[in-house]
């Protein structure tokens, strides 16, 4: 008796011992809103060496050129692997690199083990690598999801909203079990509705800027920002955003835009300086193991990485060189914060100290922008708003439009008018004030900026005009059903500056 009782005392206690490691590596949940937990952007470094071109080519290379498709023109069957391949990746560890946690986690998370890549926090102070680093991130996770789905031709489709501003019913379809769909997003994007038409003015405008560090910019600083805000929930904020499927469409698109202003040429063209050709960044592939890669090794994605755009041809090599920013002078600021609460707000730049203005006018003895360039040379003006310090209160489930010298309409502006600079980024906002917090005050990422040289070109605004400028601020929120969903905001901005940048062919 005593011996059974003593036997039946051993296993019990094994059967407990088995449980709590069981408990122990259990796949915690995937959190979905921070609480007081600051991203760690500095991940331990990786241990492979950058794979040369040819190395590169002969490990990754591809008998086929394989196709990026607009969601819109998928079949069943490529809707099917994409859940497939989703699926599995969700079920495994999430310390496996191949997991649907591991690879979100790439982008952002709150989760603590801070394992090899995590939170690379990529636009924290790196913002000219926004598009290269994106580029990488979504060729290794489309080989991961390719293997896990079976299909061999598996690519990234991308949502093109210019043309198609709702979101595909296979991502708002709540079917138990469907892995394309996110229940965090905004309730008018999951029913149907629309993103705000400015977006698509965003982006547009930022497809007419040259140099590429200002296109790049603008394009992440506004409607990409936009976008993520405008889908909200998971995608609201960079330490969950890849959690939502729709991250990986607005990112194939993103990507496919980069691929779209190349092509436009005019001087278009990729950087060509060292420090960004050689910036190094960890991931995985299929196989789990991790892969060095630079900015150089994803400049042609057909050579380089095998795949192209259904909507575009094969990018064209136009030649040139980028135009490189020689100066950049602060002529103007607002020091005084500014809240934008509730729907707009205005902010007039009049009773502002306009030593430094005068000072550029009297120096270069003009009072007239070179937009077109200056005379006997190669030089070339834009003029930036940058708004500094800004935090989040509240997000607007939508976007922050921003005009310049806006005459009437406020109840309601028109964002295909001259006036419209473009939209405040407060996806990469509310990510910057998390390390402002943590360091007690501004640093050098805790700004937005927005290229105005378009609208101070057809406003025709000399020097002198910037004395009186007016900043206004619109919220706007997403349609459904032909009317807009209307949203509010609580924002601060420190302070706001309009700078010159000159940059030379």
């Amino acid at each position: 008796m005593k011996k059974k009782f003593l036997l039946s005392a051993s296993l019990l206690y094994v059967i407990f011992i088995l449980v709590s490691f069981s408990i122990k590596k259990k796949t915690p949940a995937i959190i979905t809103k921070p609480a007081d937990n600051i991203i760690n952007c500095f991940a331990p470094a990786a241990a492979p060496t950058l794979l040369t071109a040819a190395s590169f080519k002969a490990k990754y290379g591809a008998d086929v050129l394989r196709v990026r498709k607009n969601v819109d023109l998928l079949t069943p069957g490529e809707f099917n692997a994409l859940k497939v391949g989703l699926i599995k990746m969700k079920g495994l560890p999430y310390t496996d690199p191949t997991s649907w946690v591991y690879q979100a986690a790439i982008h952002g998370t709150v989760l603590t083990d801070n394992l090899t890549s995590w939170n690379t926090c990529h636009r924290v102070n790196e913002a000219f690598v926004f598009l290269a680093w994106h580029r990488m991130y979504l060729y290794f996770f489309e080989r991961i999801l390719r293997a896990k789905s079976g299909r061999a031709n598996l690519t990234l489709p991308y949502w093109n909203y210019k043309y198609n501003p709702v979101l595909h019913p296979a991502y708002r379809d709540n079917s138990p079990g469907n892995p394309l769909y996110d229940a965090t997003r905004n309730a008018t994007i999951n029913n149907g509705g629309s993103l705000p038409g400015s977006i698509i003015v965003a982006f547009n405008n930022s497809m007419e800027i040259i140099p590429h560090y200002t296109f790049q910019g603008n394009l992440s600083s506004g409607p990409h920002g936009s976008v993520h805000t405008s889908v909200a929930g998971n995608m609201t904020i960079v330490s969950t955003a890849a959690q939502d499927p729709v991250f990986w469409l607005h990112h194939s698109n993103i990507d496919r835009l980069w691929e779209e202003w190349l092509s436009k040429c005019g001087g278009r063209v990729n950087p060509i300086d060292v420090a960004w050709q050689n910036r190094t960044f960890t991931f995985f592939d299929e196989t789990g193991a991790a892969v060095n890669i630079n900015c150089s090794q994803v400049v042609a994605i057909a050579t380089q990485l095998n795949y192209k755009y259904d909507s575009l041809a094969l990018t064209p090599n136009c030649g040139g060189t980028a135009p490189r920013i020689v100066s950049r002078n602060t002529v103007l600021r607002k020091s005084t914060p500014v809240q934008i609460k509730g729907q707009s707000q205005s902010s007039n730049f009049s009773n502002e100290a306009t030593g430094e203005l005068d000072s550029f006018i009297k120096k270069n003895k003009k009072t007239n922008f070179s937009f077109a360039g200056k005379p006997n040379n190669d030089y070339l003006e834009r003029l930036t708003i940058i708004f500094n310090g800004i935090k989040v209160g509240r997000m607007p489930q939508g976007v922050v439009e921003v005009y310049l010298n806006l005459p009437e309409g406020r109840d309601n502006p028109n964002y295909k008018s001259k006036y419209f600079v473009g939209l405040l980024d407060l996806f990469s906002a509310e990510h910057h004030s998390e390390h402002v917090a943590a360091s007690g005050g501004m640093n050098n990422a805790d700004k937005i900026e927005l290229d105005a040289t378009k609208v101070a070109k057809a406003l025709k605004l000399t020097l002198p005009d910037l004395k009186n400028a007016e900043v206004f601020f619109f919220v706007r929120g997403n349609n459904l059903k032909g009317k807009e969903v209307k949203t509010a905001a609580n924002i601060t901005i420190q302070n706001t500056e309009f700078s010159i940048d000159e940059f030379q062919q």
